[in-house]
């Protein structure tokens, strides 16, 4: 899509320099396939934090609602508080992380389900749902092995029979995380899982059992069935993307097909020749070896177009790869796309995505950064605009 229809108002990045394409279509498709790769006894809860992996807290969280998640999960309350205020009011949402003293009156006005792990914040909680005339509903997370913050087996006991004792409170779920699901051992994984069942034996047996339980992430639930259970939390394959090789290989050897979510784009927005010795960019370090047309496309590392990129990435243009030359700049970017015939200005680049019969993966991307696809996602910055399609 050139800017010329951009500027005609489409369903697009409008006049966006830079914008992430995300197909709700895909994510639908994923939530329907993961369903059938669990089978349809395992249910779903969308994790959607960190603006659910940058592609947009609100419109992913209503569309995996829709195409069969039960509940959402978030890492903090001020992500939950976001989605309530947003309209996402018939749902459970479950935060994930530590509960700041502040945000407690919110946070139960709001109805969110709050993960405790330390006796001073139950009774707070306790206290405020009192004031409120409501029952605030809480979660015990395991430390199983992951030692990111969690109760052990003494610590679980306690702080149910606590929260047993005190009013205003409903013991609503029991969890953990596992370490090494997207590893090719899955030793780990079950070792954790038994530790998890050994805790939740010694609270059954003093009398406590949970509505809800939940293990297995995106890795550990495609991969492994044994750890599944009857719900599970679902990040980032809800978008289409794999936690690991691993789970990849495991994926196609299975036949789950995940869709992509994000297409990220920009346009050209100059097209020049340089001579052979003539250089781009800070640094000068690319320098032509023969005549040379570069593409000027704003995008930069202020955009999370990571400057680990420059002289190495590759985007599409026409359908055709070009390579990234001269460092990534802030705000801008040169291609090489001497072998490009019929550019103009405002011809469509993609960042990361497909372009006709090419492809720019996210984890060729990631790959690149020395990083994982999660952290590409997430750094997304503000000033790329979030466009959803469908299809």
């Amino acid at each position: 899509m050139t800017l010329g229809t951009l500027l005609q108002g489409r369903e697009t990045g409008l006049t966006a320099r830079v914008w992430a394409e995300v197909d709700l279509g895909a994510i639908q498709h994923n939530i329907q396939a993961l369903r059938r790769h669990f089978g349809y006894k395992t249910e779903i809860m969308a994790v959607i934090k960190a603006n659910a992996y940058g592609l947009g807290a609100v419109e992913v969280a209503r569309t995996a609602l829709k195409a069969g998640a039960i509940s959402l999960a978030v890492a903090c309350c001020e992500e939950g508080l976001q989605l309530r205020d947003a309209g996402l009011n018939d749902c459970k949402i479950l935060v994930l992380g530590p509960i700041p003293v502040g945000l407690i009156p919110a946070a139960l006005s709001a109805k969110l389900t709050l993960t405790v792990v330390d006796t001073q914040t139950l009774s707070l909680l306790s206290r405020e749902a009192q004031q409120q005339n409501i029952i605030a509903k809480i979660q015990l997370k395991l430390e199983t092995g992951l030692h990111r913050g969690g109760l052990d087996s003494a610590a679980a006991l306690e702080l149910a029979r606590l929260a047993k004792n005190l009013p205003n409170l409903k013991l609503d779920g029991l969890y953990t995380h596992f370490a090494t699901g997207d590893e090719p051992d899955p030793d780990f994984v079950l070792e954790q899982q038994q530790r998890y069942y050994q805790t939740r034996d010694l609270l059954a047996a003093n009398g406590f059992n949970f509505p809800e339980e939940h293990l297995a992430n995106s890795a550990s639930s495609i991969r492994l069935g044994k750890v599944r259970g009857r719900l599970v939390r679902v990040g980032i394959a809800l978008l289409g993307y794999h936690p690991s090789e691993t789970v990849a290989e495991h994926a196609e050897a299975n036949n789950l097909e995940l869709k992509p979510a994000l297409t990220l784009k920009s346009t050209i927005v100059r097209l020049h020749w340089i001579e052979a010795g003539e250089s781009v960019g800070y640094g000068r370090t690319f320098v032509a070896q023969r005549p040379t047309r570069v593409a000027l496309v704003p995008i930069g590392y202020a955009d999370g177009y990571r400057r680990e990129l420059s002289n190495r990435a590759e985007v599409l243009v026409n359908g055709q790869r070009a390579k990234v030359i001269g460092r990534v700049s802030m705000d801008q970017i040169t291609l090489d796309v001497t072998a490009i015939p019929d550019l103009t200005v405002g011809d469509e680049v993609v960042l990361i995505g497909q372009q006709g019969q090419h492809e720019v993966s996210l984890e060729e991307i990631a790959d690149l950064c020395d990083t994982i696809g999660y952290e590409i996602l997430t750094g997304l910055g503000n000033r790329v605009k979030r466009v959803y399609v469908k299809g």
